[in-house]
């Protein structure tokens, strides 16, 4: 049996698919390994922050996230999207390189920390919410489902080097170091866009022409998001997502203090690289064959089900172990099913929701849900308003993160009966032509 048989069989990818949906795993792949480089420096650096500085820092970067999608969808509403998107890129890219020249001439290293902390934090959604963006313009919806968790493949095996780089050579280095290998990784993605925009647009029809040009009003992305309920829905799964992941944040902050910064950084790094091989293996073997056979509604409910029931067991037994087993569990899961299940979602929206309304949702919303969510277990806790201890907490997250499940299955049902109709609709308007 021929390897592109293989292939095809294992992907569930045509042949005539390949080239843009491997051009897509390399771009996700080195978005993911400029990341990961400097994530678990980022990640260390929060357990020196008592709470209410780590809710402060979160308050800081979501901030800094409505700035950033706001100039973002200045330059969207003038624009062509063939620039718009290499362009997120090259300013991310200089603004590391800016940061390293910051720090290289001595600058109030404390101070650049939490710069640091900030726009990392932007930077780890804003990229990858513009590359899928690109991605849902670029495929359609049945292709989405077949392809989507192959491409997603891409972002753990780029966090497995990543990882796999800052634990072996690279935590040695100094960060302005780690900073200009990123930026220089980022750049790399560059002519990526413009194979993936010919290869998809061979020709430049009316259609394309079409797609070349967002609304020129800036402020048309969030008037979409307001009056467009499906996107309402997506940004409150987001929401909630936020929350279960930052009681999993503030818990390993807790958990991992009794380490020293090195320690963590290390601890981090090998728990990055244990949960993207996971996360592969997942995507290879099991994400699109439980959108296919279970439906879209179970692969958006299943991981919030059983992070239910992962921070009811942590709430009993709150040991570093447990905690690093649980928390494989959730990223896994989470970069495997839940992610490329969400991304799904956005192909039934317009082009100026993928590109404008998408980034708000991604970076915006993500990042008020930080603040909303550090402060609301800041509130809970032994010095809050509450007064929970840890397990205490963990149990309030165990039901949001149902509320959570219920949510996704209504957005993934929704978005099947949807699918259903418009097949039905097109098969009636076929048999008319045929008679």
């Amino acid at each position: 049996m021929r390897f592109s048989t293989l292939f095809s069989k294992a992907t569930q990818i045509a042949p005539n698919e390949v080239k843009a949906a491997v051009t897509s795993f390399v771009f996700i792949f080195l978005l993911m390994a400029s990341y990961m480089i400097a994530k678990p420096v980022r990640d260390s650096l929060s357990s020196e922050f008592t709470d209410p500085e780590l809710a402060r820092l979160w308050t800081l970067t979501f901030l800094a996230s409505i700035v950033a999608v706001f100039i973002y969808n200045l330059f969207a509403a003038r624009l062509t999207l063939k620039r718009l998107v290499p362009g997120v890129f090259v300013v991310f890219a200089l603004s590391f390189i800016l940061t390293a020249l910051a720090l290289k001439t001595g600058y109030d290293r404390v101070l650049l920390g939490k710069f640091f902390y900030v726009w990392i934090s932007v930077f780890s959604l804003f990229h990858i919410s513009v590359f899928w963006s690109f991605m849902s313009q670029l495929y359609s919806k049945g292709q989405s489902k077949r392809i989507f968790a192959f491409i997603n493949l891409g972002a753990s095996a780029g966090a497995i080097l990543g990882s796999l780089a800052v634990n072996q050579y690279l935590y040695q280095f100094p960060l302005e170091v780690k900073l200009v290998v990123t930026s220089a990784t980022l750049l790399v993605v560059i002519p990526l866009i413009r194979v993936l925009d010919q290869d998809m647009n061979p020709k430049p029809d009316a259609k394309a022409s079409e797609f070349s040009k967002l609304n020129a009003n800036p402020f048309s992305g969030i008037k979409e998001f307001i009056t467009h309920k499906r996107l309402i829905g997506i940004a409150s799964f987001i929401f909630i997502f936020v929350g279960i992941g930052t009681f999993f944040y503030l818990a390993q902050k807790e958990i991992l203090s009794v380490y020293s910064k090195p320690e963590r950084e290390q601890i981090l790094s090998v728990l990055n690289i244990i949960v993207n091989v996971l996360t592969f293996l997942l995507g290879l073997f099991a994400t699109n064959r439980i959108a296919a056979k279970f439906g879209l509604a179970t692969a958006l409910a299943v991981i919030p089900v059983i992070m239910a029931g992962a921070l009811i067991l942590f709430s009993t037994v709150p040991t570093v172990a447990v905690f690093l087993i649980l928390e494989t569990i959730r990223k896994s899961g989470n970069y495997a099913i839940t992610r490329p299940s969400r991304e799904i979602l956005f192909t039934s929206v317009d082009q100026e929701a993928r590109f404008k309304t998408k980034p708000f949702i991604d970076v915006a919303v993500y990042r008020g849900g930080d603040v909303f969510w550090v402060w609301f277990f800041v509130a809970l806790g032994v010095d809050g308003i509450f007064g929970l201890d840890l397990p205490q907490k963990l149990v309030v997250g165990a039901v949001i993160a149902l509320v959570w499940a219920a949510l996704g299955f209504y957005l993934g049902r929704k978005h099947e009966q949807e699918e259903i109709e418009a097949d039905a609709i097109k098969s009636n308007e076929l048999d008319r032509v045929s008679q």
